[in-house]
């Protein structure tokens, strides 16, 4: 019996660009920062479920960056944290905290576009990114990820 057996059928074909629309995603990193003045910020990576029927499985929307020092800042952040689940009110201790309570939790996002330059030998290249641009509550029951279903052994047929 083999290990692994090659399926030329069944290979990556690289780097995709995530399409705009609406996925299920999760989020699978959160990291706290401080912007160039210095101000609090939060850095969000989702990736789209694999759990639930749909394109770009797997996927990364990586880089979202969230600030908290203008009136819209906040609205956005607040939508974030609507589409999550939190309640209303709920206090967080500091970025660092919120970023430990995002992780893991489930959502819809909208992707969007957005075009950038960067410097590549010395020469200006336009590129474009898929980014999280509205968040809404999932319509996908989240998968079981703590606890579990309790069996006695009356349960079990043998």
């Amino acid at each position: 019996m083999s290990f692994f057996k090659f399926d030329e059928e069944n290979a990556s074909a690289g780097f995709e660009l995530v399409a705009e629309g609406k996925y299920e995603a999760v989020i699978v990193n959160a990291e706290a920062g401080k912007t160039q003045a210095g101000k609090p910020k939060l850095s969000v990576d989702f990736e789209i479920r694999s759990d639930v029927p749909q394109n770009h499985q797997g996927a990364k929307v990586l880089y979202n960056t969230f600030t908290f020092e203008h009136e819209v800042s906040v609205r956005i952040v607040n939508s974030l944290l609507k589409a999550c689940g939190f309640p209303n009110g709920h206090p967080f201790n500091s970025p660092e905290d919120m970023a430990k309570q995002l992780i893991n939790k489930n959502l819809k996002i909208t992707v969007k576009h957005e075009e950038y330059e960067k410097v590549v030998d010395g020469e200006k290249q336009k590129r474009t990114a898929a980014k999280a641009k509205y968040y809404d509550v999932s319509d996908v029951n989240p998968v079981m990820q703590d606890g579990g279903i309790t069996i006695s052994d009356d349960d079990i047929p043998f």
